[in-house]
């Protein structure tokens, strides 16, 4: 496999046809109202924790090893479903290069450490749903597997989900991006604040 080139853009359209891209992130400027709980996360490639997540309801388990076997995949997180931040920003941007993606050959997949039904819920209300695999992570062990579990429990009552992106390739993790300052309470973006890096591959 030939080396991953990275470079940074403040602008989608920069993304050239021509491109094979690895991802995009998002990283937000926000409070530090919660903590991360982890001290170990894991690094850029490393194997990604195979860890049941659930799709649609709880009797639909979905291994995370299975689910990228052979595959390219873009993995974001978000710190919960139906949050205005993540409903009015990051499902969108996402939903707008689903066809690049597609072309590309990468699943693009969203975890939240919420239950399956509202996980479902959300891709329906987003338009989502067939495009984003709106994956739960109810007890929080995909999260804390991979060293992302935020401490939420003044706020939000439990162990949520920091804000992520990975680059994900037959299982192994390829690039990580994570939200320094964790995240703020509403989750409120703004198009200004917002960073895209993409990666190219040359095959």
């Amino acid at each position: 496999m030939a080396p991953i080139v990275r470079f940074s853009s403040l602008s989608f359209q920069r993304l050239t046809k021509k491109s094979a891209f690895q991802a995009f992130v998002l990283s937000f400027s926000c409070n530090n109202r919660f903590y991360s709980s982890s001290s170990k996360r894991l690094q850029v490639g490393e194997t990604l924790p195979d860890v049941n997540l659930f799709e649609g309801s709880p009797n639909n388990a979905i291994s995370t090893r299975q689910l990228y076997k052979g595959k390219r995949g873009v993995l974001f997180a978000v710190v919960g479903a139906f949050t205005p931040g993540c409903t009015n920003t990051h499902i969108p941007d996402y939903l707008s290069l689903y066809e690049k993606f597609k072309e590309e050959g990468y699943i693009i997949s969203c975890v939240s450490v919420n239950d399956p039904f509202v996980m479902a819920a959300w891709g329906i209300s987003t338009k989502a749903a067939g495009k984003i695999r709106m994956l739960a992570d109810p007890r929080g062990e995909f999260t804390k597997a991979l060293g992302m579990d935020l401490d939420c429990k003044q706020v939000l009552g439990g162990i949520r989900s920091q804000k992520y992106s990975l680059v994900i390739e037959d299982g192994k993790i390829l690039s990580i991006n994570v939200d320094p300052e964790h995240t703020g309470l509403a989750c409120l973006l703004c198009i200004k604040n917002m960073k895209a890096d993409a990666y190219l591959q040359n095959r």
